[in-house]
């Protein structure tokens, strides 16, 4: 009996610091700009916990992501999301938005977009992403954002939300 409890005693820090909490928030979104396909193609991994606070605040919904529970509306609510959060503009003009669909990696959702481009000649490309900064102060989005062989880093926040390409 003494083994036990003594047992039960070892565990219970093990098990009172593991948690699915974290202490940082942040999302990484891998941007290219396919000038042949005529669109520009988003990346976005983005933690699953934090996407569902998220959207359980904004829209007042359960979704349980990538559960058997899972919500058959979580599509819906995670496209009409993302569509709002992350924008692409060229010359002020916001782009197309095409949501393709998201899978599970580990603890992290991984979001698939798509924009359609316009023509123009002298490109201002500005790239917007406010994903989870609604929920989270702290939220930071590294975006990474390729055309060519040139590529182009920030990191974004709800006080920086934006930042401006010109190719």
């Amino acid at each position: 009996m003494k083994s036990w409890i003594l047992f039960l005693f070892m565990l219970l820090p093990v098990s009172t610091s593991y948690s699915t909490d974290h202490k940082f928030y942040l999302s990484v979104t891998q941007m290219e700009y396919e000038v042949d396909k005529s669109r520009v193609t988003a990346i976005s991994r983005v933690f699953i916990d934090d996407l569902e606070e998220t959207l359980k605040q904004r829209y007042d919904v359960q979704l349980a992501l990538g559960t058997e529970d899972e919500d058959p509306k979580a599509t819906y609510y995670i496209s009409r999301y993302v569509e709002q959060k992350l924008v692409v503009e060229i010359n002020n003009k916001p782009l197309e938005f095409d949501f393709v669909g998201f899978t599970f990696q580990n603890d992290q959702i991984v979001l698939l977009s798509e924009f359609s481009l316009i023509s123009s000649d002298n490109l201002e490309i500005k790239v917007i992403n406010t994903l989870i900064t609604d929920r989270y102060s702290e939220q930071q989005n590294l975006v990474h954002f390729r055309m060519n062989k040139r590529k182009q880093s920030e990191v974004l926040t709800k006080d920086r939300p934006f930042f401006v390409v010109r190719l």
